[in-house]
């Protein structure tokens, strides 16, 4: 009886140590890939998770619809600030380097792009190899913690900030203007903004904005609209913020703050109420220019 107990226990055991042999062999054949190296196996290890259209001739590989590589955004900002040649750039949330392609291709001298997001920062790596972008350099990290640092380090001013989908997912959001306006002398902002007529019509955006806060920031009063992630944290190629929620704004308080801080409205453009997820805007600043005798 004791040897068939013991057989019965062997067995248990031998099938617990197949089962968890199969598994990490499981594991394991994901960590490979046994195709012909190609850009399509680059862009598959993050299938699903993709948010932009590549440009051509990749353009069906990502799965992702957003033409962040041909954007008009840009366009817009070269139209605005000059030729963009030459100059030192830091792109805030590059995401996966859209952006930071048209510039590289519009000849800055060179473009530092921080992305928080790990996921994302290795899409940016995947793109800069397959597309090549000789003046680009990408960096892990929070480009905030960045920013207090560089302006305690007295680091040089950039010549361009881009902060392009980036001031919605802060919960501080004028502590990042603050900092972006320290930082350099010309400012592309792109943001969603609060506007409670819009938001009460949403349900979709009504039911993760139900709450709100006064604030003052670098001597700036204002209202904070919270913005809850809700289910959207659980999507892979989730882009948001480092926290659960983040703050909108109003959009005549961004005015007022950029104004508050320095700087001086040259173009508004994008204008778009209805965007799907939020109304939108684009906003082309510069410092103000120093007063004259």
């Amino acid at each position: 009886m004791v040897w068939a107990r013991t057989k019965r226990v062997v067995k248990a055991v031998g099938g617990r140590v197949q089962h968890i042999a199969a598994t990490r062999l499981i594991e394991t054949a994901d960590r490979f890939c046994e195709e012909t190296p190609s850009p399509a196996t680059m862009v598959g290890i993050f299938s699903g998770e993709w948010s932009s259209q590549l440009p051509p001739p990749y353009e069906n590989l990502s799965g992702g619809k957003v033409g962040l590589f041909d954007d008009s955004r840009i366009h817009w900002a070269a139209q605005q600030f000059g030729d963009l040649s030459g100059l030192r750039v830091l792109e805030l949330g590059p995401l996966e380097g859209g952006h930071t392609f048209m510039l590289d291709r519009m000849g800055v001298a060179e473009v530092l792009a921080i992305e928080g997001n790990r996921r994302a920062f290795l899409r940016c790596l995947v793109t800069k190899e397959l597309l090549g972008m000789p003046k680009a350099r990408f960096v892990c990290g929070d480009f905030v913690e960045f920013l207090r640092q560089a302006l305690a380090d007295r680091a040089p001013r950039w010549d361009l900030c881009l902060a392009v989908g980036v001031l919605y997912h802060q919960q501080d959001p004028v502590a990042l203007l603050d900092l972006a306006t320290r930082a350099s002398d010309r400012l592309l902002l792109w943001t969603h903004y609060y506007d409670r007529s819009i938001v009460s019509g949403r349900d979709d955006l009504a039911v993760r904005m139900k709450t709100e806060t006064r604030a003052t920031t670098a001597g700036f009063p204002h209202t904070l609209h919270h913005y809850e992630y809700q289910a959207a944290l659980e999507w892979d190629g989730f882009c948001g913020g480092l926290k659960p929620w983040a703050s909108w704004l109003a959009r005549q308080d961004i005015l007022d703050a950029i104004d508050h801080l320095g700087f001086e409205v040259v173009g508004i453009q994008f204008d778009a109420p209805n965007h799907p997820n939020g109304p939108a805007f684009c906003v082309a600043a510069r410092r103000h220019a120093p007063a004259t005798s």
